[in-house]
């Protein structure tokens, strides 16, 4: 998902709705520079403050975790982790889906997808 995704995503909720979970201020992402991060916040949030959260991420500049000044926009990849001297591959997206759908995380997203395409 890039950032033009998740912001046309946001925008199709109706004004004013009420999420479960919120986005943190953007950075950096450790595992590409010039790429974006978020980590999710287990905090209740409207519409209008993700798209806050992520038009920051649209209109800053960005310093990457071992230099460099970066701009996003919206054809830039949104990555998730869990702050910005993080860096999971993955792992910290499989967490928290696996925290949301309140099940014990998978050690790999290869098991993940074998236990949900071959549960009882």
């Amino acid at each position: 998902m890039n950032l033009g995704e998740l912001k046309k995503y946001i925008e199709s909720f109706p004004d004013g709705t009420r999420f479960e979970y919120s986005l943190s201020e953007p950075f950096s992402w450790r595992g590409v520079y010039a790429e974006v991060a978020f980590s999710i916040k287990d905090k209740q949030c409207t519409k209008e403050e993700l798209l806050a959260k992520i038009e920051m991420a649209l209109s800053d500049e960005f310093y990457g975790y071992k230099g460099g000044d970066f701009r996003y926009d919206e054809h830039t990849p949104v990555n998730f982790e869990e702050d910005c001297g993080s860096y999971t591959d993955g792992g910290y997206t499989e967490k928290k889906i696996s925290e949301i759908l309140k099940l014990s995380p998978a050690s790999s997203p290869e098991e993940r997808l074998v236990k949900l395409a071959f549960k009882n």
